[in-house]
């Protein structure tokens, strides 16, 4: 008889736990079909036909594919698909964002696939309660989140959580192991990441012991919670095997109290915990299998872990520390001072090293383009324009390649800053907008306002992108001003946490706005 409780099997975590998310997530919460039924709706989308999915079925069956049926099946839809999107416009769905990436080389199934997810991302309002307790467990109970998924549920749902897209971004990054995603399957941000056809799993594959060395440290360290898979999916094993196949019988046993499964019954309303085993080459990987049908009776237990601090301040902590590290220098949010330096806000980290004198106004050095572009909007720095553009300014101009806001400051300064002055009279409106959204205005369409965008365009990265194609005449300055402060409340540090693109786009709307406000009071070299 197996007599432990969820609770007896959260006790026995040494830390707070990773999870690795399935589909079956993306199922609950947003009802998006699995991996099989992904395929058919885009097999029925080439020929109206019941029997479509059933036909590329039985042809992949023959070629006996190495990496599994579905990338087969996806390998040969896609080839059908793209053909016919190119000759046919009338089974286009996709938006600018992912129209312009087909341009640039995408695979129109893929951008159609997250374009496809995109839309038909709605939370199922009978879980809108699991949800919730699955965003609140984000903020100390949870280490960080491995997943297969694409779509954004994870992103959208867990409290600043930084996300890594792909193999080969999560390999080459220095990962905290803190707070973060890591979507190893790619994300429909990117469609051109996302993992789906036979060649696409071939080179997985190929690179799979690298992606398991990376892991192995989160793997051996923290609990594993298996939710949205099953026992029998080919993904979870190929990359549970990855792992394990790299790991002594010793520390094969260390993983036994730190890997849970949770298996999914909607028949079942109780909760059912046994022990379990799972073959894994010549190897036996022994774990936890819980039953239930209710994941808040899980996000309960796990909730009752919990960390000191915010998952998210030990993430920056982590990553300000890395950066001191290697730097020896001061960063955005961790310098060297005196534990009572009034310079220092709340949210920020200190290294007592040295006097308070030898820092003083060197903090500037510190200065990320980030918290610059950002000083703008929030006036969060406590340093006046002056100091900024004397000690800040001149380095971070060389780090961003002159693109920086600086009218502003420029403004409020009392002192002559020539340099600077001299840069203005050189910077504009048509200077700061590329050649390539100046000729690419049509994009626009019926657009007209900076409001009308931002309240039509749900998808921020599009939203940003677009406001920058409007005229100097089209853009109220007080709007973009309400707009960018809204973004910031949303996330103080969206600069940091935010995909490229977006990233620069919000940059390139600061300094818009930055220009358009305070350019025409600037004050002359006399």
């Amino acid at each position: 008889m197996y007599s432990k409780s969820l609770d007896d099997v959260v006790k026995q975590f040494n830390t707070t736990p990773f999870l690795f998310i399935g589909s079956g997530i993306t199922r609950r919460y947003y009802n998006l079909p699995d991996w099989k039924s992904l395929l058919e709706i885009f097999a029925i989308r080439i020929s109206n036909d019941p029997y479509a999915y059933s036909s590329y079925e039985s042809s992949a069956k023959a070629m006996n594919c190495e990496v599994g049926l579905y990338p087969q099946i996806a390998e040969l839809i896609e080839h059908d698909y793209n053909k016919l999107w190119f000759s046919n416009p009338e089974i286009r769905n996709l938006d600018v964002y992912y129209s312009d990436m087909v341009k640039s080389g995408v695979s129109p199934f893929k951008a159609e696939i997250a374009m496809y997810i995109k839309h038909n991302s709605n939370i199922v309002e009978y879980h809108k309660s699991e949800i919730k307790k699955l965003h609140e467990i984000s903020k100390k109970s949870i280490s960080g989140v491995i997943t297969t998924n694409y779509d954004l549920f994870l992103e959208d749902t867990l409290d600043e959580f930084h996300e890594y897209v792909g193999q080969e971004e999560l390999i080459f990054s220095a990962i905290q192991g803190i707070a973060e995603i890591y979507k190893i399957h790619g994300s429909i941000n990117n469609p051109n990441s996302i993992i789906i056809n036979k060649i696409d799993y071939t080179l997985f594959d190929e690179k799979s012991p690298y992606l398991a060395a990376k892991l192995m440290t989160i793997f051996m360290e923290y609990p594993i919670v298996f939710l949205g898979y099953s026992l029998n999916d080919s993904n979870i094993q190929k990359i549970i095997y990855s792992i394990v196949n790299c790991l002594s019988k010793e520390n094969l046993e260390k993983l036994q109290e730190r890997f849970v499964f949770v298996e999914y019954d909607e028949h079942f309303k109780d909760v059912e915990i046994s022990p379990h085993s799972m073959v894994i080459g010549d190897k036996i990987l022994y774990m936890t299998k819980i039953r239930c049908s209710d994941f808040s009776l899980i996000y309960d237990a796990i909730s009752k872990k919990k960390s000191e601090i915010p998952v998210k301040l030990l993430r920056k902590f982590k990553q300000e520390l890395y950066t001191y590290t290697l730097s020896n220098s001061p960063t955005t949010n961790i310098k060297v001072a005196s534990i009572d330096d009034k310079r220092l806000d709340d949210d920020e980290l200190v290294l007592a090293i040295g006097r308070m004198s030898e820092f003083g106004l060197k903090g500037l050095s510190g200065l990320s383009g980030s918290e610059w572009y950002r000083n703008v909007i929030l006036n969060d720095l406590d340093f006046n324009p002056d100091e900024l553009l004397k000690y800040a300014f001149p380095k971070l101009r060389k780090q961003n390649s002159n693109n920086l806001p600086f009218f502003k400051f420029l403004y409020y300064a009392r002192e002559k800053h020539l340099d600077v002055l001299e840069l203005a009279e050189q910077t504009t409106f048509d200077k700061i907008i590329s050649d390539s959204i100046r000729n690419h205005r049509n994009i626009l369409g019926s657009y007209t306002s900076v409001n009308d965008i931002w309240e039509k365009e749900k998808n921020l990265n599009k939203a940003t992108y677009l406001i920058a194609h409007l005229t100097q005449e089209q853009i109220c300055v007080d709007d973009l001003e309400k707009i960018l402060n809204k973004i910031f409340s949303n996330n103080r540090d969206i600069l940091e946490t935010e995909t490229q693109n977006t990233k620069t786009n919000i940059r390139r709307l600061i300094r818009i706005y930055d220009c358009l406000k305070y350019r025409n009071v600037e004050k002359s070299l006399d």
